[in-house]
C-alpha cells in the first residue's frame, strides 16, 4: 500500500513540475516573439534610412557632377543630416 502512496506523490509531483516547466518555455516564447517583432520593425525603420540617405547622396552626386565642386551643395547636405549628430538623448537637467 505505501508503494501506491509512492507513487502517487511521485507522479504528482512530476505532474506539477511538467506544468512548471511547460508554461515557463510558453511565456519565454511569448517574450522571444515580441522582441523579433520589435527587431523586425527596427530593420524596416533603417531599411527606409538608408534608402532616403542614398537618395539624398546620389542627389548629391548629381549635383556635384552638373555643378561642379560647390560648397553649398555640400552644407545644404551637411545641414539635412546635421541633427542626427547634434541631437542629444537623455534627462532634462533639473535644479534641486
Amino acid at each position: 500500500m505505501q508503494e501506491f502512496i509512492k507513487a502517487d506523490i511521485f507522479f504528482f509531483i512530476t505532474t506539477v513540475a511538467v506544468l512548471l516547466v511547460t508554461g515557463g518555455i510558453i511565456i519565454a516564447l511569448y517574450y522571444v516573439i515580441k522582441i523579433l517583432r520589435n527587431v523586425h520593425d527596427v530593420t524596416d525603420r533603417v531599411e527606409e534610412g538608408t534608402k532616403a540617405l542614398s537618395e539624398d547622396i546620389s542627389l548629391l552626386r548629381s549635383n556635384l557632377k552638373s555643378n561642379g565642386f560647390a560648397w553649398r551643395s555640400l552644407f545644404m547636405f551637411l545641414r539635412k543630416y546635421a541633427r542626427w549628430f547634434t541631437h542629444k538623448k537623455g534627462r532634462a537637467k533639473t535644479d534641486g
